[in-house]
């Protein structure tokens, strides 16, 4: 006696030669990508960029925490002598204390302008120099 019927064994084969067609039909499209449509085609180059990315090492050398050197800040080496403002040179008048290039050369220009200063005084009226930076280098400075 039979366990199935001719139909059930039918279906049954039927169903088995399914599947391996199915499952042979997509191991090639997998393996031969030009077989394949777009969107396995995209997938397949993707594969390949990321295991090209795998493959190139970056060696980055970052030292550990602990061996960094903490960045010191020094401070400005004050001019042993005060500066005249009228014929100071840009380099000597950034050794001002809270004058760097931008300030040396706006001080520069205002005294070609104003045909040089008359007193300390009057470098507050630079853009950008107030009270506080007055009182900084007023000590520094001279008119002559």
């Amino acid at each position: 006696m039979s366990l199935f019927t001719k139909q059930e064994r039918f279906i049954i084969l039927f169903l088995i030669f399914t599947f391996l067609l199915g499952t042979s039909l997509y191991l090639h499209k997998v393996n031969h990508p030009s077989f394949a449509p777009a969107y396995i085609i995209d997938d397949f180059e993707k594969k390949v960029r990321e295991e090209n990315l795998v493959s190139t090492s970056i060696n980055y050398n970052l030292p550990l925490p602990e061996k960094e050197t903490p960045h010191r800040w020094s401070k400005k080496e004050l001019p042993e002598k005060k500066i005249n403002i009228n014929n100071a040179s840009l380099t000597e008048l950034v050794k001002l204390p809270g004058i760097g290039p931008v300030y040396a050369q706006k001080i520069i220009e205002y005294r070609e302008k104003q045909d040089g200063f008359k007193s300390p005084v009057e470098i507050k009226n630079i853009k950008g120099i107030g009270d506080k930076k007055f009182e900084k280098m007023k000590n520094f400075i001279a008119v002559e």
